[in-house]
């Protein structure tokens, strides 16, 4: 079985978002995993089919790459948080590397134009999002490799529970054909 990865991230509201998701996909199948990929749902209910999709996912590959403003899309910070809350472990690509101090003006206290304090932990997004120990790749391929590397264990663990399951079952018909046969045996010399 192989392992499943959805990948969250604004691509899909690019002109061109069926062909950046087949482009996830193919750099997912590539490494061996399968991308499930936003866009494959039907337009009726994205948010029911897409939480699913999460459910079905072994890992979310995020895109946190700034969207329409100095921040990324707040609906891949949902699935990220949605994965997060379900156990499910997230790796996370930008393409602006750049810590958010760096990217958005502030003045020497550290704070915006509007007064606000401007986080400053050396991440290239809110650190809910980027957790320490949290690696942010600078492209899908590195994100996608890191997840296969690193879950690599629970597609080989699905294959060997299968294994081990119908092993149980063979070993389990044959005792009951041994014993069949053992008590037709003692039948047998019973009966003498």
């Amino acid at each position: 079985m192989q392992l499943r990865l959805y990948l969250a991230g604004p691509d899909v509201f690019r002109p061109d978002a069926a062909e950046r998701g087949a482009e996830l996909k193919a750099l997912c199948e590539a490494q061996g995993a399968q991308g499930l990929y936003p866009l494959d749902v039907a337009a009726d209910n994205i948010r029911r089919r897409c939480i699913a999709m999460i459910h079905d996912a072994d890992a979310v590959i995020a895109d946190i790459s700034p969207f329409r403003g100095e921040h990324m899309d707040p609906g891949t910070a949902f699935e990220i948080g949605y994965a997060e809350a379900l156990g499910k472990p997230f790796f996370l690509w930008s393409n602006e590397p750049r810590a958010l101090i760096e990217r958005i003006a502030a003045g020497p206290q550290g704070r915006d134009g509007q007064g606000r304090l401007v986080e400053d932990f050396g991440k290239p997004e809110n650190l809910m999002i980027v957790p320490d120990g949290q690696r942010v790749w600078s492209g899908p391929a590195e994100a996608i490799a890191e997840a296969v590397e690193a879950l690599g264990f629970t597609t080989k663990n699905r294959r060997l529970q299968r294994q081990t399951r119908i092993s149980v079952v063979i070993a389990l018909g044959i005792s009951l054909i041994v014993a069949l046969a053992a008590g037709m045996l003692v039948d047998l010399l019973v009966g003498w």
